[in-house]
């Protein structure tokens, strides 16, 4: 379909207007909206099948639209905008339209302004030059987002104002795209920014308890491990121009190498995250909790465990179990919270799918999140049980003293810090 400069293809006009929420592109769009079209497409595609000029009229909007392609190929930060969106339609709209939104460019029929000095010629290089720092910024938030949500399973909730006065849904959030159910639930959006840290963080962790006494020599593969470089690799290394050679594909991950396995642990038990709902919970704790979940589920994932999620107040008000390969409900992420704190009732029931998982004598694990206490009269029994069944439980306290778990829990941390997680209780929960 013919833009300004370009000519998209449809199927390309379709991703970007519904990755970001758009009319269908007509004939009828107005030159701003077919130069972010053109936008989306030499990011998507890193290029563009070029339209040949036509009538006279639209020679203005042609001058207009030519400035803004030739500034982006002028600025280094476009370029690596357009390598990172590269056939990412989500990461290529949000990019598009944080572009516009930053750039804030002027009207086919307003002069072009004056360029400011010690920045080139061209007037729209600085003012696009932050457009495309806030793209990127865009696009890596995007992608930390789906890194987050990414054992989830979203479909099939409501958004805020599309129901009619009856009540009748007008649209749900399944057909929604993930950026733009981001975009518009606050709280989803704080989840998965920081559910993809956590996982990073737990990551980190898991490499740091990686032991490699036990690995044997099983093939070559490439990669930039020195250690394990071939020996006929490692003879370049006295040669004057192989040297290079070797340290460029070493740089660049191509250098053979021996591939190491080794015996890893396996079958161990179900993982099962305990997360406070109670209405002292509500707001940045929830959304802390929440997130913590979300990287422990990618944690039991990575193990191949089995995963379970409970939200609790006074009684287990949401569960579901996760198999290896599964997805959690997105259910699990819109638990609200009210109501008191039975923490015992939190645990009984978490034991209790221990129990009956097969294979359930292996290491098991309960993490309880929670702002709070309770009725510790049951504790000593719960925690006899879960000794028998080789189950520990770790206790996360937010704002909390740690003799107000300790009863429940084998070990406690305390967690003041809501926008990450401290060093020791990451090592707890994510390295032991």
């Amino acid at each position: 379909m013919k833009r300004l400069l370009f000519d998209v293809s449809r199927w390309h006009l379709m991703l970007h207007r519904e990755n970001r929420q758009l009319p269908r592109a007509s004939d009828g769009d107005t030159a701003q909206a077919r130069l972010e079209d053109e936008l989306f497409e030499r990011l998507y595609t890193c290029e563009g099948e070029w339209v040949q000029p036509g009538l006279e009229s639209t020679a203005p909007l042609r001058v207009w639209a030519e400035r803004v392609h030739a500034a982006c190929d002028e600025l280094p930060s476009f370029a690596r905008l357009v390598s990172a969106c590269r056939g990412d339609a989500a990461a290529s709209a949000a990019a598009v339209e944080a572009l516009v939104q930053d750039l804030k460019l002027p009207a086919p029929e307003e002069p072009s302004p004056v360029a400011p000095g010690g920045f080139g010629r061209d007037p729209l290089r600085r003012p696009l030059a932050v457009a495309c720092a806030a793209a990127a910024r865009a696009v890596e938030g995007l992608h930390e987002a789906l890194d987050g949500l990414e054992h989830v399973t979203l479909v099939g909730r409501q958004l805020p104002g599309t129901g009619t006065a009856d009540g009748v849904a007008l649209e749900h959030l399944a057909v929604r795209p993930l950026a733009v159910r981001l975009k518009l639930d606050q709280r989803l959006r704080r989840i998965a920014a920081l559910a993809g840290r956590l996982k990073r963080i737990a990551a980190a962790k898991r490499r740091q308890r990686v032991r490699h006494g036990a690995d044997e020599v099983t093939d070559i593969e490439q990669g930039g491990d020195l250690g394990r470089a071939l020996p006929v690799e490692l003879g370049k290394l006295t040669h004057r121009l192989l040297r290079l050679d070797f340290l460029r594909a070493l740089f660049e991950r191509r250098a053979l190498q021996y591939r190491l396995e080794g015996a890893a642990p396996l079958g161990k038990g179900p993982l099962v995250v305990l997360l406070d709902k109670s209405g002292s919970m509500d707001g940045p704790r929830d959304v802390w909790a929440t997130a913590v979940g979300l990287a422990l589920l990618d944690q039991a994932q990575a193990e191949r465990r089995a995963f379970a999620l409970l939200g609790f107040d006074a009684r287990v008000k949401f569960e579901a179990v996760v198999q290896p390969r599964d997805a959690l409900p997105e259910e699990g992420l819109f638990v609200s919270c009210c109501g008191g704190t039975d923490i015992a009732a939190a645990v009984a029931r978490g034991i209790e799918i221990i129990r009956t998982h097969p294979g359930a004598l292996c290491k098991a694990d309960i993490v309880l999140v929670t702002d709070g206490g309770s009725d510790a009269s049951a504790a000593g029994v719960l925690r006899e049980g879960a000794a028998a069944l080789g189950i520990t439980i770790f206790g996360l306290g937010i704002g909390v003293e740690r003799e107000w778990l300790a009863p429940w829990c084998d070990e406690v941390h305390v967690v003041t810090n809501l926008s990450t997680i401290d060093d020791a209780s990451a090592t707890a929960l994510f390295a032991a």
